[in-house]
C-alpha cells in the first residue's frame, strides 16, 4: 500500500481536519490548522497567513507561537509577492521571506490554501525534523486540503460576525463591540505584560459643517474621517465609532509614546487636507485627540475610556485640534482629574 494510502496518516489527517472543522471562530481554527500543519510535517513552526482582500497583504492569522511572543508584531503583515508570483498550487520550498527571518531562517516549505482556483493564504513551515524532503511535501499536500473546508467555515462565520459588530455608517468597527474588544485587550496586555494604549478623539467643528452645508455632507466627512482613521492605524489596532462624531482607538501593544506619535499622523491626516463633499464643496474639520495607557492611568475598560475622554476635553479647552495625554496617577493611585495637577 503507497504512503499515500496509509491508513495511521489517514487517521491522522482526519483528527485533524476534525479538529479544524470544531472552531467555530477563526483564530481558532487558524491556530489549530497551523499547529496540525506543523506536526504532521513535522516541523517546529507553523504560520497560516490569509489574504486580506481590502487591503492586498496576507495577514497572520494563526500560528504555532505563543500568543505573547514579541515577534508577532514583526511578521503580522507580509509581503509575500515571491510565493505568490510562483503560482504554484501544492506546497514547494522557497527561500524565507526577509520579514520572516527572526523566526524562520533559511528554507521554508510554504503550502498555498485554495479555495477552489481562488488564492486564500499561505501555509509557512519552517524548522523542520531533519531536513526537508519529499515525504514532507507530500504530507502537507495531502494534509491541507481536508483542512480548508474547516477553515472556510470559521472564515464565514467571521464574515457575519463582522456585520453585526461593524458600524452601518462607517469602516470602523461600533460601540457594542468596543466594550468586548476593550476587556480582551486588558486581560491580554495584564497575562502577558504588554503595554495597551486607548485613544478618545472628537471632532471639533462638525456642528458648523452640518449647519452650513446640511447633515448629508456632515455625514459624508464622517465617513471620511473614518477612512482616514483606518488607513493610518495597525492590522492589530481597532478603531470604534463611539458616537456621532467620536471615535476610539485600541492598541495593543503600545505605549504612550507610541500613541503620541500616531495620533499626531491622524491629526495631520484629518486637518490637513479638505474633504471633498461634491464638486463645489469642500470642507475642513479638526479633531482633538486623548490618549490613556494601561496601567500607567487605569487598569479597567470604563477607568481608561474616562481618562482618554477627560484628556481629549482639555485638548477642547486649551484650543482643539491637539492631542493630549492624561494626566499621571496620584499618589494614591487613582487617576487625577483632567485639570488636577500634582
Amino acid at each position: 500500500m503507497s504512503e499515500a494510502h496509509d491508513p495511521a496518516e489517514d487517521l491522522a489527517i482526519a483528527r485533524y481536519a476534525l479538529e479544524v472543522a470544531r472552531r467555530i471562530e477563526l483564530p481558532g481554527a487558524a491556530a489549530a490548522f497551523a499547529r496540525a500543519a506543523a506536526a504532521h510535517a513535522p516541523c517546529g513552526t507553523g504560520l497560516l497567513y490569509l489574504y486580506d482582500t481590502e487591503a492586498d497583504v496576507f495577514r497572520l492569522t494563526g500560528s504555532t507561537l505563543d500568543p505573547g511572543d514579541p515577534r508577532f508584531e514583526e511578521i503580522g503583515i507580509l509581503e509575500l509577492a515571491g510565493l505568490r508570483a510562483a503560482g504554484a498550487t501544492v506546497p514547494f520550498l522557497a527561500g524565507a521571506p526577509a520579514a520572516l527571518r527572526r523566526v524562520a531562517a533559511g528554507t521554508v516549505l510554504a503550502a498555498p490554501v485554495l479555495d477552489g482556483p481562488r488564492l486564500v493564504g499561505y501555509l509557512v513551515l519552517a524548522d523542520p525534523v531533519g531536513a526537508w524532503g519529499d515525504e514532507a511535501l507530500a504530507r502537507t499536500g495531502r494534509l491541507v486540503p481536508e483542512m480548508v473546508t474547516g477553515l472556510l467555515n470559521a472564515h464565514l462565520v467571521e464574515t457575519f460576525r463582522e456585520l453585526v459588530i461593524k458600524d452601518d455608517q462607517t469602516e470602523c468597527f461600533n460601540r457594542r463591540y468596543f466594550d468586548r474588544c476593550l476587556s480582551e485587550e486588558i486581560y491580554r496586555a495584564q497575562r502577558y505584560g504588554h503595554a495597551l494604549a486607548v485613544v478618545f478623539l472628537d471632532l471639533d467643528n462638525l456642528k458648523e459643517v452640518n449647519a452650513r452645508f446640511g447633515h448629508a455632507v456632515g455625514s459624508r466627512t464622517v465617513r471620511e474621517v473614518a477612512r482616514r482613521i483606518v488607513s493610518g492605524i495597525r492590522g492589530s489596532d481597532r478603531s470604534f465609532r463611539y458616537g456621532g462624531d467620536e471615535f476610539c482607538l485600541v492598541l495593543p501593544t503600545t505605549d504612550v509614546s507610541g500613541a503620541l506619535e500616531l495620533c499626531e499622523r491622524l491629526r495631520v491626516a484629518i486637518a490637513g487636507r479638505p474633504f471633498v463633499a461634491d464638486i463645489s464643496t469642500h470642507v475642513m474639520v479638526t479633531a482633538s485627540f486623548g490618549i490613556s495607557a494601561y496601567p500607567d492611568h487605569a487598569r479597567t475598560s470604563l477607568g481608561l475610556v474616562k481618562c482618554a475622554d477627560e484628556a481629549m476635553q482639555r485638548a477642547k479647552r486649551e484650543g482643539k485640534d491637539a492631542v493630549r495625554v492624561a494626566p499621571a496617577p496620584a499618589a494614591d493611585g487613582a487617576p487625577r482629574a483632567a485639570g488636577e495637577t500634582a
